[in-house]
This record gives C-alpha cells, sequence and structure tokens, in this order.
C-alpha cells in the first residue's frame, strides 16, 4: 500500500535493530577502545591530576571520593601519630595513601608549611579540600592535645556517611533500572502497534 508510510519513530526503532543485528561488533570495539585509551591516559601524571579533580567534580559520586579520601587521610595520619612517627614523616606516608593527587597536593603544601613551624589545621585550611568541618576538628585536636583522637571521630563519621549514601544509592538502581526498561520496552511496542492500527484502518 504505497498511501501509507511508516512513523519516524517505527523507522527509526527498525534503523537501531538493524545497525544492532548487522554492526553489533561495532559497540564492544568501540568500548574496549574508549576503555584502554582512557586506561592508558590515566596512568599519565597529567591525565591522573585531571581525572582526580573530576573524581572530586563529579554530580553525586564526587563528594563521596572526597570523603573516602579525607577518611584515609585522617585514619593513617591518627594511626602513625599514635604509633611515635613525627608528623613531617607522618604527612609525607599519608600524602600517598588518599589516592587524590589533589588531595595529596594539600598534604604536601600542608607539609611544608608545618615544617616551617605553623600549625596542621591552617595549611589545610588554605588548601580548600578538606571540608570545613575537618579543619575544625583538627584545629580543636590541636588545641585540646587530642589530635589522634579527632582525627579518628572525623574518619569515623566519613565512612558512616560514605556507608549510609552508598545504600541510598544501591537502593535507587533498582528504580531507575525499571524506568528505563518500561520506556524502552514502550518505544518498542508504540513503534509496532502504531503502524498495525493505521494499516487495519486502511484496509477497512
Amino acid at each position: 500500500m504505497p498511501n501509507l508510510q511508516l512513523p519516524w519513530y517505527t523507522e527509526v526503532v527498525m534503523n537501531i535493530s538493524a545497525l544492532l543485528v548487522n554492526y553489533w561488533y561495532v559497540f564492544p570495539t568501540v568500548g574496549l577502545g574508549g576503555w584502554a585509551i582512557f586506561t592508558n591516559w590515566k596512568k599519565t601524571p597529567e591525565g591522573k591530576k585531571k581525572w582526580d579533580l573530576i573524581s572530586l567534580k563529579i554530580p553525586l559520586f564526587g563528594e563521596m571520593n572526597r570523603m573516602v579520601s579525607v577518611s584515609r587521610f585522617t585514619r593513617t595520619l591518627a594511626t602513625l601519630l599514635n604509633g611515635g612517627v613525627p608528623m613531617l614523616n607522618a604527612m609525607a606516608i599519608v600524602r600517598n595513601v588518599v589516592d587524590n593527587e589533589i588531595i595529596a597536593k594539600a598534604v604536601d603544601e600542608a607539609r611544608g608549611n608545618i615544617s616551617e613551624g605553623e600549625s596542621i589545621s591552617g595549611p589545610l585550611r588554605k588548601s580548600g579540600q578538606l571540608p570545613p568541618i575537618v579543619i575544625h576538628m583538627v584545629n580543636i585536636g590541636e588545641k585540646t592535645g587530642e589530635l589522634e583522637h579527632m582525627l579518628v571521630q572525623v574518619s569515623d563519621a566519613y565512612d558512616f556517611q560514605v556507608k549510609n549514601k552508598l545504600e541510598s544509592l544501591t537502593g535507587l538502581i533498582g528504580p531507575v533500572v525499571l524506568v528505563i526498561m518500561g520506556f524502552a520496552i514502550g518505544t518498542i511496542v508504540f513503534s509496532v502497534m502504531i503502524p498495525m492500527f493505521q494499516l487495519t484502518e486502511a484496509a477497512g
């Protein structure tokens, strides 16, 4: 029936289907190639620095990444200080534990200022990479002589927050997947049924 034309959305679904059937191998190839390029780029000093900066700004996950780095920093520093390691040596060790070049740079700058006689909270505040509440707790610990205890409290609090956020995100995955699958199935059904109805009407 030459007077009948498929709706544009049906043609889109058919073209996508044909693409997936005839050229399915392109997608895993591009995906693996992109992943290899990204991995090699992230291993370079400049790439790691840029990725670490991006990872701290990603919506939802950026805040958690910062919390994890801060928790590692505070807990490791508390453990080293409790073990009798001098502050400068402890800071040099901690900068390799945070696993984020942006936070590590802040620790390096703080270590340099501490070697000149400054407190630990001042240089960390200047870096702008640690949350104000962490700086406040560190400052209190320095003044009261209970720095190690305060660092452990900060680490425990951030571990608890990260755990809660992960549980919340995990709980959202199920509904989001259902919505996406429902939309995909609805689109396919709609694209198939509408032309069938049109053909039935045209046939009289």
